[in-house]
């Protein structure tokens, strides 16, 4: 008898869901327990979109349950990271180069905080420049006509 464990992958290269079913079951009950970070949630390729929605709006209620509690002075100084989620949440809509895009800006603001007065600091604010530059760049492309070769107007 085969053990779902070692059952082959299907014909999209995923593993059967009856394989991948208790990991991908406790990365949506329990995102706290398998993700530092809500971008992580949104490329994790095993997680499908549906799992991952129901993975942030578990890290959600617990990032709401860790601000009321800190409003009420019960906080025990874990990071709520409400923003990094509602963000986290908004990327699944987006087209996948936007995706990509918003992932590395978010990880790259969400790594700013630690890198304060480190030699770190300063690439991490040139990188996130750059990909805002980038970001921009290619928003400007897919707006524009192409032009020409040559065209004197470019």
């Amino acid at each position: 008898m085969k053990n779902a464990l070692n059952a082959p992958a299907n014909a999209s290269g995923n593993a059967p869901e009856s394989a991948r079913a208790p990991e991908t079951r406790t990365k949506v009950e329990q995102p706290h327990a398998h993700f530092k970070q809500p971008a992580e949630v949104v490329v994790d390729p095993l997680l499908s979109k549906d799992e991952k929605v129901h993975a942030l709006e578990a890290m959600e209620q617990y990032a709401r349950q860790l601000a009321t509690a800190s409003a009420e002075g019960m906080g025990g100084g874990e990071d709520a990271r409400l923003h990094e989620v509602l963000v986290a949440k908004d990327a699944l809509d987006l087209p996948p180069s936007d995706l990509a895009f918003a992932v590395v800006m978010q990880s790259l603001r969400a790594k700013l905080p630690e890198a304060e007065g480190t030699e770190a600091h300063a690439p991490i604010i040139r990188a996130i420049e750059a990909v805002e530059a980038a970001s921009a760049a290619i928003a400007r492309m897919v707006q524009a006509p192409a032009t020409a070769l040559g065209d004197p107007k470019s």
